[in-house]
């Protein structure tokens, strides 16, 4: 009982979408993780596309106009971009596109992943 409780968790994580994920600027299919950063309050995954996906945590002072994600969903967005980039999955990436940082930088920010299988 207790491996299949872990299993459906286990799943559970995969198939969470924080959010309104797909009511955004747009997202990018099979997006093979090239790296996963994490800087204070920031996770940056880029992917062999040459994209560069932010998630920013609520109340970072660098967040600007961009969304921003809780704790958590910072924790299982990291999660899921290094589970595909260690197993060889892909993502699918829903994205906020041309957001402004503070300092004048822009950038693409995650609204929602998905684990994809090959």
């Amino acid at each position: 009982m207790n491996k299949i409780v872990g299993l459906l968790l286990t799943a559970a994580c995969f198939a969470f979408h924080p959010g309104a994920a797909r009511a955004v600027d747009g997202h990018e299919n099979l997006c093979s993780v090239v790296n996963v950063g994490y800087g204070p309050g920031v996770m940056t995954v880029i992917c062999a596309s040459g994209s560069v996906n932010m998630a920013v945590l609520t109340g970072n002072s660098t967040a600007g106009t961009c969304p921003t994600v809780d704790m958590d969903s910072l924790k299982i967005l990291t999660s899921q971009a290094l589970a595909a980039r260690a197993s060889g999955l892909v993502l699918t990436i829903w994205w906020r596109d041309a957001c402004g940082l503070n300092g004048g930088q822009t950038a693409r920010a995650i609204t929602g992943i998905e684990v994809k299988g090959n």
